[in-house]
């Protein structure tokens, strides 16, 4: 947003799309060159198209910032005790400040990516292709990315400045906060006419398809219904059913296939950020955000800065036999045998302990269980990562569908889609875990709405844990019951509660500070 970095912004996407490679995932060269020779061939066009997606898996978005932002601050993931840098965890404790680059980032992240976008659907245009379907859809990635991108930023700022054009761009020290309503009205147009024009199966891995806009537009109407209040339940469950009734799409067999990968164009992951395992090509590493620091640091086999799951998030997976945390006397998990006999999504989901590539660590036990169902072929050291970060999966759209449907008055239905994913869940262990939700089975026993929700809630919990859905989950629900956001943090994450802030202004992030120095028209979020 800032002038400078509109600028700066401009050369980089530029310099990308001209380095004449179709790979996404190639980092931004340093050579430098002027709009004069670029946007004359199709070339150029489907080179910037594939720039607008890169933000997006940089460290301002999802590669950091933002996850780093959603996991912390929600109820399932704590600070590791390990890591000690404030800078880093204080999203933990949601002590961020309009100053902070956990909030500044995010947005600068997302804004590069409209900026981007915004080329795009002014340029292409104006270019003569043979290919006149791929002409539109190219335009219709762009507005696939700019709706993503408006998205993200509505569900954390709230209003923020509405940029579709380059001379909006130009002129953004004198734009103000553009109302919610007024973005999504926009992004609703911008995805049907998108929906039309894409693929139905994505031409590279990481970009748009029809699933992906039909998933995006199940996710803002799901946001409008719960968090906004709006009476939009029926188009939630409309552009989640389109998904869902796609042959393309469908879950794995195996929870954990889909990440692994050997897998990569699965049937079940619609929308993600692409990691390479390529040097200066890894868009993503989902790994070494969670790697323990007590694996050593870096190159000796940990980096973790995010945090681990809660001891409320690990403890709440069905378990044939008790599954409680337990700790011996020098502090580290007593029992690494108990996970096994739990629902399969959390024994592939955490580990108990890891080893090292540093001889003198060697093999250990965690002092706190560590995720791992990100688990690239490197074990996420010596190299960059080559597992992918999923932004939308076949298993949300069953969740949104289900969720919409309960709230339509038709829980029955959501149940047993519900009982999908727990089937799956059954299968990819070979135990009996997690049964199936049984509501109504008995004489005389009603499905409520209420009940279901909770399910579908928790459900979502298991199935996407760690992918930056429960932060916005947490803020959705408290808008349909008020109250519910604080009273989880406060029982789920007590560190945040005693050592944060749990005021409830802090669900909203704050304005970043440098934007408004530099424009006056952008107001603060109440309480920053």
């Amino acid at each position: 947003m800032l002038m400078t970095k509109r600028l700066a912004l401009a050369t980089l996407a530029l310099s990308f799309a001209l380095a004449g490679c179709r790979e996404m995932l190639t980092e931004t060269p340093k050579n430098f060159i002027t709009t004069d020779a670029y946007y004359r061939t199709p070339a150029d066009i489907e080179a910037a198209t594939l720039a607008t997606y890169q933000p997006l898996g940089q460290a301002d978005v999802w590669r950091r910032w933002l996850l780093w932002d959603t996991e912390m601050a929600s109820d399932m993931t704590r600070i590791n005790p390990d890591e000690p840098n404030f800078g880093t965890y204080h999203p933990g404790l949601l002590l961020w400040t309009p100053m902070d680059g956990s909030m500044t980032s995010p947005w600068n992240g997302l804004y590069t990516s409209i900026y981007r976008s915004n080329l795009v659907l002014e340029n292409a245009p104006k270019v003569t292709f043979i290919d006149t379907k791929y002409q539109k859809q190219l335009i219709a990635e762009a507005k696939f990315v700019r709706a993503y991108d408006y998205l993200m930023l509505t569900k954390a700022y709230d209003d923020v400045p509405l940029l579709l054009t380059l001379d909006d761009h130009a002129n953004t020290a004198s734009k103000s906060r553009t109302p919610v309503e007024q973005i999504h009205q926009q992004l609703i147009k911008d995805l049907t006419e998108a929906e039309a024009d894409l693929p139905d199966a994505p031409t590279q891995l990481g970009r748009a398809s029809k699933a992906a806009a039909e998933i995006l537009l199940a996710d803002l109407y799901q946001w409008r219904s719960s968090f906004l209040k709006k009476p939009e339940w029926q188009e939630t469950s409309t552009w989640a059913k389109k998904v869902i009734d796609n042959p393309r799409w469908g879950l794995t067999d195996d929870y954990l296939a889909q990440y692994l990968p050997a897998n990569k164009g699965n049937k079940e992951v619609i929308f993600m950020n692409v990691s390479s395992g390529l040097d200066g090509r890894s868009s993503t590493d989902p790994n070494c955000n969670w790697l323990p620091r007590e694996l050593g640091f870096n190159q000796a086999g940990g980096c973790e800065v995010v945090g681990q799951p809660t001891r409320w998030q690990y403890e709440s997976y069905l378990c044939s036999t008790p599954d409680p945390l337990t700790f011996n006397a020098s502090g580290r998990i007593a029992d690494t045998t108990k996970i096994k006999t739990c629902d399969y999504r959390k024994q592939v989901t955490y580990r108990l302990g890891g080893c090292s590539t540093s001889a003198s660590i060697g093999c250990i036990v965690f002092k706190w269980p560590n995720l791992n169902k990100f688990r690239p072929t490197n074990r996420g050291v010596g190299g960059p990562s080559d597992v992918d970060f999923p932004l939308y999966r076949y298993a949300e759209a069953l969740l949104i569908y289900a969720e919409a449907q309960n709230e339509l008055g038709n829980p029955a239905v959501a149940v047993g889609v519900l009982n999908q994913l727990r089937a799956r869940a059954r299968k990819g262990s070979g135990t009996a875990l997690p049964e199936p939700h049984a509501y109504g089975t008995q004489p005389g026993e009603a499905i409520d709405v209420a009940s279901v929700r909770s399910a579908v809630f928790q459900e979502r919990n298991w199935e996407l844990a760690h992918e930056g859905k429960r932060w916005f989950d947490q803020i959705r629900r408290n808008s349909l019951e008020p109250g519910y956001w604080k009273s989880t943090l406060v029982q789920h994450d007590p560190e945040t509660a005693t050592r944060g802030d749990v005021s409830e202004f802090r669900m909203r992030f704050p304005i970043p500070g440098p934007e408004r120095t530099l424009n006056p028209n952008l107001t603060q979020n109440p309480g920053y």
